[in-house]
């Protein structure tokens, strides 16, 4: 295969199937279905479920060449019950999610205890199902580890991920990074895209690893390629930054639009939505152009958060804070004061300094001005740590309190913002 395609690697065809009798064969790569290109397994998913009953055309490539079949659509259930009653743990697996994809009590049961069955049997897939499920059951879910474990053993790559997930956030175990880790790392050399993704988070914040950006690039790399859009986004901050890697502005824009648009395997990221807008307005690696800015903050703003988008909450608060911004300066839009601040004070509320910092610098009451820096500087805001800091020291809509105006600007050093470090002496 050359270096660059892409596609999805025939693991197993069950005897009797659709595929089976097209004549697809493991190690076949499948690289299009109905017309459709396959980029990832995601990809395959994606194209591959909910279809119609008609036949569908299948492109595969094998040892270089490409082969078409023709696939004809039978129906899974009796299908997949003789697979299972025949002996084929994958076909047990399939039954068993099959089953529980129906969101029925009685069918999830049955479901339960396939994915018992076929985990005892030696199926991979079936223990990460099954480990995954026992989690969301309070009264099993210590039961979970062990499952989860045999799966990444058997070969899972989403079992050692999920196992890698409750070690790194202390959920039912110990947190321990030093088990984690190493646990995300098989589940990327395995190809689970946020197996490495959190493989290069991991590098990347030197949590249970000692830190390495240039392995963090790697991972967050092939995460990116495999679908992870938060990957991408990540990357493309270590190319603005030169983090690990050299200076290509240029690609980091690339990236940041990728994982904007999210890909079959995870949603938008709207982490890499603010960045391309913080692009377009500043020119990082693209020609300037405020009124694309405001249109990608302001549809960050109004989106409702995915839960499988990281920090989307924060993402969205900071977007509607960023058009503030782009609305009290008149860049990209019409200048627009009251709006600027109807934005920033919405950022502020759900929790984002950068719009309490705008809502203070606008407030025409001091008092008020001081209660959004307090709130800036609890989120973490070095400047309105300062800020307020310095209304303590003058008594500017707070009582005036010195040595409370020396601990923020202190706060507001220790928090990164240079100019309120004291000055070294020559």
């Amino acid at each position: 295969m050359p270096d660059d395609f892409q596609g999805a690697v025939v693991a197993e065809v069950l005897p009797g199937s659709p595929a089976a009798a097209a004549g697809i064969r493991p190690d076949d790569v499948v690289e299009e279905i109905g017309g459709v290109g396959i980029g990832s397994d995601c990809d395959l998913d994606t194209a591959g479920y909910g279809r119609t009953c008609e036949p569908v055309s299948l492109v595969v490539r094998r040892r270089g060449a490409a082969v078409r079949a023709t696939l004809v659509p039978i129906e899974a259930d009796p299908f997949l019950e003789r697979s299972c009653g025949d002996g084929s743990t994958t076909g047990c697996y399939r039954q068993a999610w099959n089953l529980w994809s129906r969101n029925r009590g009685d069918d999830r049961e049955r479901a339960h205890d396939i994915y018992q069955a076929a985990c005892r049997s030696g199926s991979a897939a079936a223990c990460a199902h099954e480990g995954l499920h026992l989690i969301d059951r309070p009264e099993l879910a210590s039961d979970a580890v062990p499952v989860l474990q045999r799966a990444c053993d058997l070969g899972s790559a989403a079992g050692c991920a999920h196992l890698a997930f409750l070690y790194a956030t202390g959920k039912i175990v110990r947190r321990d990074d030093h088990r984690a880790t190493p646990l995300y790392i098989r589940a990327c050399d395995l190809g689970d895209a946020k197996g490495c993704y959190n493989a290069g988070l991991m590098a990347d914040e030197g949590r249970g690893v000692k830190r390495d950006l240039a392995h963090a690039v790697a991972r967050y790399a092939e995460a990116c390629g495999m679908g992870s859009s938060t990957a991408c986004t990540n990357l493309g901050f270590h190319y603005e930054h030169g983090a690990g890697l050299p200076k290509d502005a240029a690609r980091a824009f690339a990236l940041y639009e990728r994982g904007c648009r999210g890909t079959a395997c995870q949603p938008s990221n709207l982490g890499g939505c603010l960045n391309t807008g913080r692009a377009y307005r500043d020119a990082i690696g693209v020609e300037k152009n405020a009124a694309r800015s405001a249109e990608i903050f302001r549809e960050a703003c109004g989106r409702k958060p995915d839960p499988d988008d990281l920090h989307a909450d924060e993402n969205r608060s900071r977007a509607c804070s960023l058009l503030g911004g782009l609305y009290l300066a008149g860049d990209g839009v019409e200048k627009d004061p009251a709006k600027g601040r109807e934005l920033s004070e919405l950022g502020c509320e759900r929790g984002d300094s950068f719009g309490c910092f705008n809502a203070a610098v606008v407030a025409t009451d001091p008092a008020k001005a001081a209660s959004f820096l307090a709130r800036a500087c609890e989120a973490g805001d070095g400047e309105g740590c300062r800020d307020l800091g310095v209304a303590y020291e003058k008594g500017n809509g707070v009582v005036r309190d010195r040595k409370k105006a020396g601990e923020l600007i202190r706060k507001a050093c220790v928090l990164g913002f240079q100019e309120a470090c004291p000055k070294r002496k020559r």
